[in-house]
This record gives structure tokens, sequence and C-alpha cells, in this order.
């Protein structure tokens, strides 16, 4: 066994020199004694006790997420500190301030933008005001950007579908797959919340209140060409020895409002808005008569993506 601290240990700390990494945080503590970080509003030290069994068992998962975040936080921070700042303009009178790698390695659309800057201008000035319409999507983009992710998971937000909505849209124009995905998983989970959890009562109501508005926003903003069909056929064959799954391609976000609706169409035939959104999307209407009356219940697999 390698004992701790030595040059040869495998997780040799090349910073202090006197330790090696925690394999729970993948932190060194002889370096970070003082420092403390937040998580969920609780805040946590870096020095604890790593050879119990007891706490190396309930420390483990939690401190390597972590861990793993500051990491890749840490590194891109570094990198994108280090480029030059431009001002993306949203509409008449909203400026952001943003390091150009943090848009560079985030979305191609915004890559193209900046390098057309570079080459033509010195202003380092980028004005969105036709492109981008919302600014609640372009600050969680930027929080994307630098994060990895986007913090807007609040169920008890009214307009918490909405937001997801528009980030989805933001993200599949300038082409942010990851965000794009991200949306959607999020977006997945507070519909599934709202109608596996017996508790959340109050949730269900308020994503039917936000559902009329929601909607809009996907189906005139995506493209799925193959509206009405339902995304995976199961069919036997002729002497039925085999069975033959076909799968349809179909946007995410338009099959998770079509389910959702036709989950809770007997409450939602009440809603004025809603059926009003029933004339004028007649795409919408399509998708939601997939799941009319099916049995297939609403689960998610283990990715956090809908089940069909």
């Amino acid at each position: 066994m390698v004992k701790r601290g030595v040059p040869g240990c495998p997780r040799y700390c090349n910073n202090c020199k006197l330790d090696c990494t925690c394999e729970q945080c993948g932190y060194c503590h002889s370096c970070q004694t003082s420092t403390a970080y937040s998580v969920g509003g609780t805040n946590h030290l870096w020095r604890h006790n790593c050879t119990g069994p007891d706490q190396a068992k309930t420390k483990t998962d939690h401190d390597r997420s972590v861990g793993k975040f500051l990491r890749e936080t840490s590194d891109r921070f570094a990198q994108y500190c280090v480029s030059e700042v431009y001002t993306i303009k949203i509409g008449e009178d909203k400026k952001y301030f943003i390091h150009s790698e943090a848009l560079r390695q985030t979305s191609p659309v915004m890559k193209k933008h900046i390098e057309l800057e570079m080459k033509e201008k010195t202003s380092k000035t980028i004005e969105f005001k036709d492109i981008v319409d919302n600014d609640v999507a372009f600050i969680l983009f930027i929080q994307f950007s630098y994060f990895g992710t986007y913090g807007y998971d609040d169920s008890e937000k009214e307009d918490a579908l909405h937001v997801h909505a528009m980030v989805y849209v933001f993200a599949e124009k300038f082409e942010v797959l990851e965000l794009k995905s991200l949306a959607l998983k999020k977006a997945t989970s507070l519909c599934s919340k709202a109608i596996t959890d017996t508790s959340a009562t109050s949730l269900i109501k308020v994503l039917q209140f936000i559902l009329p508005e929601t909607i809009p926003i996907i189906y005139n903003s995506t493209y799925d060409p193959n509206t009405g069909k339902y995304p995976s056929t199961i069919t036997e064959s002729a002497d039925k020895d085999a069975i033959s799954i076909s799968t349809t391609s179909r946007d995410g976000f338009r099959m998770l409002l079509a389910k959702f609706a036709a989950h809770n169409i007997d409450s939602l035939r009440r809603n004025e808005s809603f059926m009003s959104v029933l004339q004028e999307q007649p795409a919408f209407s399509a998708d939601v008569l997939l799941f009319t009356g099916a049995s297939t219940g609403f689960k998610t697999d283990g990715k956090g993506c809908l089940e069909f």
C-alpha cells in the first residue's frame, strides 16, 4: 500500500506536496482545510474523516459529485476568464458582458457571430435584437455556459414549465444540444412529479394553468414533420414468431406537452384557454389524440426521458 503524501502515490498532490487527493471528493484536504463550499444552501467543510467506514459510506456519492462539479467548473472558468469580454445586446436596453470563450465553446451559432465580429469590427459588441426575444432564456443560457447547468428547478414557481420551454427553443435556435436536452429533462421531471406525486396537487393545477401559454411556444418554434404519428410502434409478423419495433422521430417537448395534456384531459377540457389552443394548434390537437385513452401511464426512464 502506498503511503499518503508520498510522490509515488497515484493521487499525489503536486500543489502542496504534503498529501494525496481525497478518494471521496477528489480534492486535497491539506490544500483546502480553510475552505468551505455551499450546496443546497448548506455549508460544508472540506476537512472530514476519510478513514471511518460509516463516514465514507455516507459521504462518497455526495462528495464525489460535488468534487466533480467543482473541478469541471474550475477548469472551465480558468479557460474562459483569459478570453476577451463581449457585450451582448438583447432588445433595446438589455446588455450582458460575457467572456467570448464561454460563448464560443457553448454555441456554434454564437461562435460564428464572434468570429464575424472579430473579422469586421473591433467594438466587441454583438446585437441580438431580432434573434433573441426573451432575456430570461438568455440569462439561463449564460448560466449554462459557465456552469454546465442552470437553476430554475423550483416547482413552486408558476412559470417553471413556461421557462423550460423558452430555454428549449433558445437552445435549438443556437444549436446548444446539451442545453436543449437539459431543458426537456427539467420539464419532464416537473410534469412527472405533478402526476406521480399524490401530494403535489397544487403543482398539477399550476401546470394546467400555464400549459396554454407553453404550447404555442413549442409548437410555433420547433419543427416536427411527423405530427400525429406515435414515436414508436410495435408490430407482429405474419407468423407471430417475431416482433418488430419501428421508431418515428418526434420532438421531445411536443410529445411531453401532448402526453401531459392527454393525461389531464378531463380537467383541461373545462379550461377555456386550453380549448382555444386546441383550435389554434391543430398539430398539438393531433398529438394529444395519440395519448388520449392510452394506458401507457406517465413514466420516465433512468435518464429522465419520457417513455412511450
